[in-house]
Order: C-alpha cells, then structure tokens, then sequence
C-alpha cells in the first residue's frame, strides 16, 4: 500500500520552455541542480556575478521564465482519488524554486515541498530517499518516487523504493492510476 508519493519537478511536473538565455543566465542555470545547498551554488554563482543581491534576482527571473507546468491540479486530482496518501515534491534544486512551485500549481493539496538545498542531501545519493522514508516513518515499499533521470530511479530501486521513469509526454496523473490499481 503506497502511503507516499514523491515527484521530481522538472522533468517530471514541470518541463523547461525552449527559450533563449543571455550567457550569464545559461551558466547560472547550469548550476541549479547539483548543489547540496543554495550557499554552495551562491559561491560557484559570485564566479560568474559578484553581486549576490544580483544573482538571487537572476536566479528567480530564470526559474519563472524557463519552467512550464502541464498539470497545475494535479495534486488536486489526487488527492481527491486518494485521500490518504500524501504527495509531496522532492527534488534537487535551490531553495528559491518554492516560490515558482507555490505560484504554479495549486498547492493546496500538496502535503510536502522537500528541496536537495534546504536538506543539503541530492539525488541520486541514497541518504536523499532515506531522508524521506524517515521524515514520513515509512518503509520503502510505501514510498511511489516518479523522476525522469534513470539514475535517481535507479537508486531509490535500490532501497525497494516503487518507481515510475517518467518520459517526456507521460500523462502523470493516468500513471499513478494505472500503477495504483495494481495495489487493490
């Protein structure tokens, strides 16, 4: 029985638009996802930008205009198939994407936000899975992790953590019912 259902956010809820970034703010995006916390990513950053003020701004400006989001309701949609469980997001990023997450979709039914800077812990390492398992006292089997990066997918298989590689144009909500009927 699921009790947990974990999402990565881009890749997964959220896909990046095809757009044009100024050099300053391509090398800056290429710094988004492999840091362990938004002080590491502030210091690679002043390499780039010396003002921090300027990189936070940057920063904020790129994750609004990169991301897209397909499914707005979706945390709604679950939770009014599935009550009980709980669904948060758990992905690696800076601290700042809470804002572009709360101001996309409706979080009202959205029980977590779990952020690689704020637990200063990354996919694909295990310790990130256990954070989770242990935040919610569970065992693997009832944690659902969805990610687009086989890595991740294959790290948490590792722990018996339930899996979905999500592709590009999966319907994420047709997905988790899918998987979920075999539960009953």
């Amino acid at each position: 029985m699921i009790k947990v259902i974990a999402f990565d956010l881009i890749g997964v809820l959220s896909h990046e638009k095809d757009i044009e970034l100024s050099a300053e703010e391509e090398k800056l995006e290429r710094l988004f996802g492999p840091n362990i916390s938004d002080i590491e990513y502030l210091n690679k950053a002043k390499k780039i930008i010396k003002e921090e003020s300027t990189i936070m701004w940057i920063t904020k400006n790129i994750i609004n205009k990169l991301y897209y989001t397909k499914d707005k309701y979706l945390f709604t949609k679950l939770k009014k198939d599935y009550p009980n469980i709980k669904l948060i997001i758990a992905t690696n990023h800076l601290s700042y994407i809470k804002e572009y997450i709360t101001n996309t979709f409706d979080t009202t039914n959205l029980d977590d936000i779990i952020i690689s800077a704020d637990i200063n812990k990354i996919k694909p390492n295990k310790d990130f899975y256990t954070y989770i398992l242990n935040k919610y006292n569970i065992k693997p089997e009832y944690l659902l992790f969805l990610d687009d990066n086989i890595n991740n997918i294959e790290s948490a298989k590792s722990l018996r953590i339930n899996t979905i590689k999500i592709e590009k144009n999966t319907n994420i909500y047709n997905t988790i019912k899918d998987y979920l009927s075999d539960f009953k």
